[in-house]
């Protein structure tokens, strides 16, 4: 069983939703061809330049402080998608999303404002690897809660859909 911080009293956690490994092709190829843009100019330097030339320790120093930054791209590019949650429990869902670095965003609703919850597979990939989006949209002031490479995301359509009639009826029953 999952927990979360803030749950109320009488709250538990259902399921707990991150997205898949496809989520992370695109950062991995991005890595992959910067990287080989690294090698490409390295080599063109060390070919073009005498070694023991200030200009050769400048290029060289430039190549470095590219590296530096495909490295912070590639951190915060990963840390955008891997602190990207979405919880439902017995009474609410919750949506974290990471917008920047160290911005983080958390949006939750109650069941009964649940208006509509969709899960599309869509593409090759999506088909190959069987991932999509989840979609719930509220009533309240026209929240839509969207999670991009979830696994399977129509398997979670009807869970949400029974835990919103379950949290109403407990609701009018009280």
């Amino acid at each position: 069983m999952y927990s979360f911080p803030g749950l109320r009293a009488d709250e538990h956690v259902i399921f707990f939703i991150r997205k898949q490994w496809t989520a992370y092709i695109q950062i991995v190829v991005k890595l992959a061809v910067n990287l080989v843009a690294l090698l490409v100019l390295f080599y063109f330097f060390v070919q073009k330049f005498p070694q023991n030339s200030i200009t050769f320790f400048l290029l060289i120093e430039m190549l470095i402080f590219y590296l530096l930054g495909v490295w912070w791209w590639v951190f915060n590019s990963w840390l955008d998608e891997e602190l990207d949650t979405f919880v439902v429990t017995n009474e609410r869902v919750i949506n974290t999303t990471q917008s920047a670095f160290l911005s983080i965003t958390v949006a939750s609703a109650d069941l009964d404002q649940v208006q509509d919850v969709r899960g599309k597979v869509a593409g090759f990939l999506g088909g190959l690897f069987k991932f999509g989006n989840f979609e719930v949209q509220t009533a309240g002031s026209k929240i839509l809660f969207l999670m991009d490479h979830i696994e399977k995301p129509e398997r979670y359509i009807d869970e949400v859909i029974e835990l919103k009639n379950k949290f109403i009826a407990r609701k009018n029953g009280r």
